[in-house]
């Protein structure tokens, strides 16, 4: 269940891992028994909707556990059956592989905001982990996953007509069953000097297109729940919220 992010933990120079929590999860038992045999001393989760009892579960876990962030998560409607407009005609897409990464790496590291871990984070954890490192360790991860390794793991930048990089967006494919696919994006990013230009709008439609390619059915999508821009860009295309999710950083 928990992954060691290689990546992080050298940046971080402290064994990192992650950790996903399904909304229905009740092994709780087995989960505390991989997490005090882990190497991992500090490990970031992402728990689906919690109720107060599975948070009391999450919190057993370790000595401390901090909140970092919590996303609205949303989904568009069935692109299945649901009709929708080119509204990206203009942008050039250029998919991220070895041989461009470094451009997606260092778009990422212009455009991103927010504090990487969530905007939560408590000072403590910042001390220990900068924001520079936080960011650097993200863009590691994306550029070691998302570019050609795994076929659900993909990334894109945008040119405009000039050639220059206006934005990119970094997504997994997900196969759950017939009811349950499409891809879930983790992040969209658009240059400074073009925002308020309807450039995430765009970025986002051509996100439906790549999804239906593979006859897939949902965009699936998350926001800071402070970001109400970016929760608003959601609503305008048709995505409406289906849960929340919680991150935490579990230190042992």
């Amino acid at each position: 269940m928990i992954e060691y992010s290689k990546q992080e933990s050298v940046i971080f120079d402290v064994p990192f891992g992650r950790l996903n929590i399904e909304e229905n999860f009740t092994d709780w038992k087995a989960l505390k028994d991989e997490v005090n045999q882990s190497a991992c001393k500090y490990i970031r989760v992402k728990i689906k909707n919690p109720l107060a009892a599975q948070l009391d579960e999450l919190f057993a876990l370790t000595p401390k556990a901090h909140l970092l962030e919590i996303l609205r998560v949303y989904r568009s409607e069935d692109l299945r059956v649901t009709p929708f407009e080119n509204a990206h005609s203009d942008l050039i897409k250029e998919k991220v592989n070895d041989e461009n990464k470094e451009l997606l790496g260092q778009f990422i590291l212009d455009t991103y905001d927010d504090i990487p871990f969530g905007n939560y984070t408590p000072k403590s954890i910042q001390k220990i982990f900068s924001k520079e490192k936080q960011l650097a360790g993200i863009i590691e991860y994306f550029k070691e996953y998302y570019t050609g390794k795994d076929k659900d793991k993909v990334a894109y930048l945008y040119r405009n007509e000039d050639q220059k990089i206006v934005g990119c967006v970094v997504s997994d494919y997900f196969n759950n069953g017939v009811d349950d696919n499409g891809t879930y994006s983790y992040y969209v990013g658009v240059a400074r000097d073009e925002r308020n230009k309807g450039i995430q709008y765009k970025i986002v439609n051509f996100i439906k297109f790549y999804i239906a390619e593979r006859g897939y059915a949902y965009l699936d999508g998350s926001t800071r729940l402070s970001n109400l821009y970016s929760a608003r860009t959601m609503e305008k295309i048709g995505c409406k919220c289906i849960r929340y999710d919680w991150v935490y950083l579990l230190e042992k």
